[in-house]
């Protein structure tokens, strides 16, 4: 007789260890049945196949892939009356999107049309029965995918809303549609299961320090790029984000739920949140039915003897996550945190905590979630149609009439157009050139948003510059506002200023005009001004055209006349093409075009005014970029991935990323330009700090960002000095203050992201392609540089009232005044250059994106000199003149 092993010790949950034999042994895993799952009064449709007839395991007993959730869902499908699948886009690994629309049999060759009488509720406009209309619940999980319970319990919610049978379903499905997508988050999902799947032994073990619960520098919380899906709801830089919008615009749900995972040594959470932080746009009554929703959640928790809490923890005030995107469109979102088991079994403080366990607690409140939505029905359809209609008549009292948008560079005007009209938000072109307060507007590059449209609470949320709120204690950033990030003016204005624009809300950009290249003997020249102009330049280097840069503005002849082009202007030359002169002028064109940039015809090799020949020897050969960015230990994951994205998807540049771990090793010559993101770099020895400072002085350009920076100028590589702790210090004296005080006091010395304005030195190379000397910089850290006593190395620095929008204490506001953003300097053949601030901040930031690409592309400009080489230089400069 094989004597079986003992079981582990009781969890903290009610759940069975399954114990099988196997070809090696015996295997005590964790498993759980459906009986464990779901609820015993309950009978269900055997012709619909258990989640582990098509996994091939139970619910819990693996963390289940992508592929394997798809394909039930897919089989559901097939099998179901009850379901239609959809796919509603793919993400950047190429994995589906789907939603699951869930509705009574009889319902669902009649969904467009209950879709359509559901937005009639959503419609300000109409005066429809609201409480006969359908309702619409979306049930959403795991956007982070290392927080997996959630689209576990997805399999589980599916098979219940597709098999369960009796009355209570019946009336669930009547007159609703359920809208289910398995995964927010597919690609990081994946990346997880894999991690903890190739670390589950056949006899289980909680011991926190064990691998499977220690992921690696790379978690499986982002997504492909690195970046937090649930901070992209409002930004939409991610094909995952589009396709959710996308599906939540065309349904306007009554109810959304965004099931995540917290610490391990947690319970559950359950919105609604801290009561002083929300967003001041969402009305009260939001919170007043979550909280009603909320006693469903609690009393179906209490039955399976599940411990939770609720107004503590979380904030709903940026409207940009998944629990406050639909709080600003008349939709109750609904946060689910569930204490973690980060594998399949983990020691906690409450006992150990297993996969199957977080799975259940997440499969309840789905189904509590319906259940008191259908039993708020009126009252969430007639709070939605009363949230809309108010949104007409709060916009109707503001003391101005609309945002005029004016941005000459269609690229980034475009994007924020694209991103506004995705959340039915309209704007209108300009028709004919008006002026306002000495600003004229031109049809082209100026755009009118009424303020008084149906999603008015959103856009609001959109575009405020706000600097105070009731709590200035912030889980998440404190300012987003979108025409700032992409660097576009904006402006109120009232329409007693008659202008013109088009009848027809902006849709989409028309097709750019192809540019028309004229034969030439000399060649072609384009502006840095639009977005994707460094873009072209690179796809133009890596098809083997020679292009020359011109750091100082310039003229030339064209067949039209003289144009005049700005600093930073790129000219392919007829001369030194090692390609046929035909070929070239076709690889221009189609390049120009795709990445809409206008080319013009140089007619003549010298300037027809004052200035530089094309010839001139101060316009230089451009280099195709060899790109490093240091990642691994001691190096910010998300800031790693905007700075990937960014250099892969903007500019199509080969990143080559290399572990903190492996630099020793790493033959750094091959590249000419190395970048630091914010990190601490303490583990980076000596023996590379030596190698690093040999690259740059052999002619390397070393960018460092934010920590990156700051470890620059304490090893001597980058001449300045940031600003020192003591000095922020200072302004927050600690006399008086009694326990109660401490989250204040700390809040206060926080920057938790508000938007900075900055001064830029237009006439600097890092500054080209800039039309205006003002930047809106995104700023999430109290890192600034002092000012450089040496002349021409700084470039930005924050003005002498630096906010824009967004919470910052007046003792850090007094601090930062006029300190230095941006700063760049020679370092013997080579530079360096500092951001005190994420420059690609969440992929949206477009607008000072353009320092990256100027500091990959015109750095070899910057000559300013600073510290040991400024002195040098001043002796060099001396021992000229003595002779």
């Amino acid at each position: 007789m094989i004597k079986l092993p003992t079981l582990m010790k009781k969890a903290s949950v009610a759940l069975v260890a399954a114990v099988a034999f196997t070809a090696g042994g015996i295997s005590t895993a964790i498993a759980a049945d459906l009986d464990y799952y779901l609820p015993s009064n309950v009978s269900y449709d055997e012709s619909i196949p258990k989640p582990a007839e098509i996994l091939g395991f139970e619910v819990g007993e693996w963390h289940a892939r992508p592929e394997q959730i798809a394909r039930y869902m897919e089989v559901l499908a097939q099998r179901s009356d009850r379901i239609t699948l959809e796919i509603t886009g793919r993400s950047h690994e190429y994995r589906p999107m789907m939603m699951l629309k869930i509705s009574a049999p009889e319902n669902q060759s009649r969904l467009e049309e209950m879709r359509q009488q559901h937005m009639a509720v959503t419609d300000p406009s109409q005066n429809v029965n609201a409480k006969e209309a359908p309702l619409v619940i979306y049930l959403g999980y795991s956007v982070h995918g290392d927080e997996p319970s959630g689209s576990n319990a997805a399999l589980l919610t599916a098979y219940y809303l597709a098999a369960a049978q009796g009355p209570e379903i019946d009336a669930w499905l009547d007159n609703t549609v359920i809208l289910l997508d398995p995964m927010y988050n597919p690609d990081g999902l994946a990346r997880f299961a894999t991690w903890v799947n190739q670390y589950k032994s056949m006899t289980p073990g909680s011991d926190r320090q064990h691998r499977e619960h220690q992921q690696d520098w790379l978690r499986g919380r982002q997504n492909h790029y690195w970046f937090d899906l649930n901070r992209d709801w409002l930004l939409l830089q991610h094909p995952e984000s589009e396709a959710r919008i996308a599906a939540y615009q065309r349904w306007m749900p009554n109810v959304l739920t965004d099931h995540h995972e917290m610490g391990t040594d947690a319970t559950y959470f359950f919105q609604p949140g801290i009561p002083s932080r929300k967003n001041p746009l969402t009305p009260d009554e939001n919170v007043r039915l979550t909280e009603r929703l909320a006693e469903f959640h609690g009393r179906a928790l209490d039955k399976v003897h599940s411990i939770y809490y609720t107004e503590e923890s979380f904030d709903d005030f940026y409207y940009g996550k998944g629990s406050s995107y639909p709080d600003a469109q008349g939709t109750i979102a609904i946060l689910f945190e569930q204490a973690s088991s980060r594998g399949h079994l983990q020691e906690s403080i409450n006992g150990d905590v297993s996969f199957p366990f977080t799975i259940k607690n997440q499969f309840i409140t789905s189904l509590s979630t319906i259940e008191g939505s259908v039993a708020e029905r009126e009252w969430l359809l007639d709070f939605q149609q009363r949230f809309f209609k108010e949104n007409m008549e709060l916009a109707g009292r503001e003391n101005f009439d609309g945002y005029m948008l004016r941005e000459a560079d269609q690229g980034r005007m475009h994007e924020l157009l694209r991103i506004l009209r995705a959340h039915s938000i309209d704007a209108y072109p300009v028709t004919e050139s008006f002026t306002v307060n000495n600003v004229t507007y031109r049809p082209g590059e100026a755009y009118y948003v009424p303020i008084r449209q149906r999603n008015y609470r959103l856009l609001k949320g959109a575009f405020t510059t706000r600097q105070d709120f009731p709590d200035n204690t912030f889980y998440d950033v404190s300012a987003w506002t979108l025409p700032m990030a992409f660097n576009v003016e904006f402006a109120e204005v009232r329409q007693n200023r008659r202008f013109r624009v088009a009848s027809e809300a902006w849709q989409a950009p028309a097709d750019f005009e192809a540019n028309q290249l004229a034969q030439t003997d000399v060649g072609y020249i384009f502006g840095w001004e639009a977005h994707f102009a460094p873009r072209l330049l690179n796809r133009l280097l890596q098809e083997g055209i020679h292009a020359r840069l011109a750091a100082d503005e310039m003229s030339v002849t064209t067949p039209n006349g003289e144009q005049k082009l700005a600093n930073g202007a790129v000219i392919v030359t007829r001369a030194y093409q090692d390609h046929a002169w035909e070929d070239v002028q076709a690889t221009l064109a189609q390049l120009a075009d795709e990445n809409e940039v206008r080319v013009h015809t140089i007619a003549s090799g010298m300037t027809p005014s004052t200035g530089m020949d094309i010839g001139s020897r101060s316009i230089n050969p451009a280099t195709e970029p060899k790109v490093m960015i240091v990642i691994g230990d001691g190096v910010n994951l998300q800031e790693s991935g905007e700075a990937w994205y960014y250099f892969d998807r903007h500019l199509n540049i080969p990143v080559t990323m290399i572990e903190t771990q492996r630099l020793d090793r790493a033959d750094i010559s091959r590249y000419s330009h190395i970048v630091l993101v914010d990190g601490h770099y303490r583990t980076l020895s000596d023996r590379f700090k030596a190698s690093l400072q040999q690259w740059v002085r052999s002619g390397g350009t070393l960018i460092g960002q934010k920590g990156g920076a700051r470890w620059m100028s304490e090893n001597s590589l980058l001449s300045t000095t940031v600003v020192p702790a003591d000095e922020f210090r200072a302004k927050f004296p600690t006399e008086g203050l009694r326990y109660g005080d401490r989250d204040q006091y700390f809040g206060q010395q926080r920057i938790a992201g508000a938007i900075f304005n900055s001064t830029l030195d237009l006439s600097h190379p890092l500054a080209v392609g800039y039309t205006r000397d003002t930047l809106p910089i995104f700023k999430n850290s109290t890192i600034a540089f002092e000012n450089s006593s040496s002349p021409f190395v700084d470039v930005a620095t924050y003005t002498e009232q630096p906010v824009l929008a967004g919470y910052t204490s007046e003792g850090n506001r007094e601090v930062l005044s006029e300190r230095t953003t941006v700063l760049a300097h020679r370092m013997g053949s080579g530079r360096v250059i500092g951001f005190a601030d994420n420059v690609n901040f969440r992929g949206y930031f477009w607008g000072t994106t353009r320092l990256m690409a100027n500091a990959i592309f015109f750095s070899q400009y910057a000559l300013g000199t600073a510290g040991d080489e400024a002195e040098e230089e001043e002796e060099e400069d001396e021992d000229a003149h003595s002779h």
